[in-house]
This record gives C-alpha cells, structure tokens and sequence, in this order.
C-alpha cells in the first residue's frame, strides 16, 4: 500500500463538477457590493436614530467612526460587518453589530462588556418576556465573535430560566444578543436592511440607556 503523502489523490465526480462551477465566482463581487451599499446606508440610517440619544448612552460611544470590515473565511464562508456604534478598548465593549454571512444569514446584534454590564443585563432580563424577544438568542460561547447558531453557541431568550442565563453570562463577562435573517428564508430578498436594523435598535436601545 502507497503511503507516500505526495501521490495525488483522485478527483471524484463531485469536485470536478464545483471545479467547472464558476458562475458564483463571477457573481460574488457585485453581490458583496450590493451587501456593502446596504451596510452603508444602514450606517447612516442608525446614526440618525442615534445621535439624539447621545448624552444618554454609555461614556465612550463613538458616534461618528464607524467600521466595514470584511473577510473570506469565517468557518469557511465570506462575510461583511459593520460595527456603528461602537466603542472597543482594553475593558469596555460596545458595539452594534450587522453581520452579513455568505450562505448563512443577515445578523443584528448587540454586544455589551464592561463596568456596565450587570447593569445592561438587569434591564434585558426585566423585558426578556416582551414580544420582541421571541427570535432572540443569546449568545453561550466563550468568546462573543462566534457566529454559528447551535445548540453549543447561542440559546433562544425564552429556553433558559432568567437565574441560568444571568449565571451564564456573568461566568462569560459579556452579553450579546443577536436576531438573525435566514438567506434561505423567501422574504430575504424583498428584506429592507435599513428598517430592520433600525427596528433591532429600538427594540433594545432601553438597555444601554443611561
């Protein structure tokens, strides 16, 4: 039997059907810059819900920077995200994040770390019943840049007692809170980005609010 690591191995039919594949090669640049025009036009729409609520908000909040970051590999799928607003340094963690994940969904979530965090929770938790929190998950995972929805990374708000969830996210030193839109789901292309993610704001602004 030849162990050699260097012989090829064979191709199977399958991976000689994606080989000739290539017409999601051709369209990914003007997908992700359609992803790119929605993110910037949400950016603008959230900075003008926002920026009334200034002086209520965390300490720190940057209101006017904001970031598109983008990568060809989380778990192995491209993505695009925007963080506004956003402020990140050595102790403090605040950032409203959209997420676009090829293949898997549009995210808004909230995720908040710091000397304020007993206090978001108290507030989320107080309202975690309100009709708003019905496609909520909370996220488990040990680090808050993890975006698979399972079992092991993120719960729905209404699957763990409130005592459970507040152990788990105090033990975590972070919250972060995330309502996805499946790609697969058949309104995700009639789905006006800009309004959800405002509607995401609003449904929780009461949390961070001073």
């Amino acid at each position: 039997m030849n162990t050699d690591d260097t012989e090829p191995q064979l191709w199977s039919e399958k991976e000689l059907r994606l080989v000739n594949h290539v017409e999601v090669f051709q369209n990914k640049p003007a997908i992700l810059k359609k992803v790119e025009s929605r993110l910037v036009a949400l950016q603008k729409a959230l900075e003008k819900e926002i920026t009334s609520l200034a002086t209520e908000l965390p300490e720190g909040l940057d209101l006017v920077k904001h970031q598109i970051a983008r990568g060809e590999n989380h778990n192995g799928f491209p993505f695009l995200s925007l963080d506004y607003p956003q402020n990140f340094s050595k102790t403090e963690m605040f950032t409203l994040r959209t997420l676009f994940w090829w293949g898997h969904y549009l995210g808004f979530s909230l995720i908040l770390k710091g000397k304020n965090l007993e206090s978001y929770l108290s507030r989320l938790l107080e309202n975690r019943n309100a009709e708003s929190f019905k496609d909520i998950y909370f996220s488990l995972a040990p680090n808050p840049f993890e975006w698979e929805i399972n079992e092991e990374n993120f719960s729905l708000a209404g699957n763990k007692t409130t005592e459970k969830l507040k152990q788990t996210i105090l033990t975590l030193g972070y919250l972060k809170i995330i309502r996805v839109y499946p790609v697969t789901d058949g309104s995700f292309m009639t789905l006006d980005w800009s309004q959800a993610g405002i509607q995401f704001w609003k449904d929780f602004e009461s949390v961070t609010l001073g």
